[in-house]
């Protein structure tokens, strides 16, 4: 998206980032986190396009950037272990069951 020789406007990178989180951190914070793939590819775009722009990120940036990706990989990763922990549970009450009605 480089256009400082067309007549499209500059492309809003930190925006773009932001709306793009956003939308990851809904979808994480829905238990949808599957569905976040193709965001994560398109936020993984955008911010190489923007990193190799003439107007790059700052450090500071890039350091927001990174917490709030951070933060959403750590609340995937706790719903991904209850997810886990439910499955887990739900077997061993399946074969509590088995085994009961087996003793039956």
């Amino acid at each position: 998206m480089e256009s400082s020789t067309s007549s499209e406007p500059p492309t809003n990178y930190s925006e773009l980032i932001k709306t793009l989180l956003s939308k990851i951190e809904v979808l994480v914070n829905d238990n949808n986190a599957d569905e976040a793939q193709p965001l994560l590819g398109t936020l993984n775009t955008e911010l190489k396009q923007w990193c190799e722009s003439s107007e790059g990120p700052s450090a500071e940036q890039l350091e927001l950037i990174q917490l709030r990706i951070n933060t959403i990989l750590v609340k995937a990763n706790s719903a991904k272990n209850e997810s886990s922990k439910a499955i887990i549970k739900h077997k061993k009450s399946g074969k509590a069951i088995k085994a009961y009605k087996a003793s039956r």
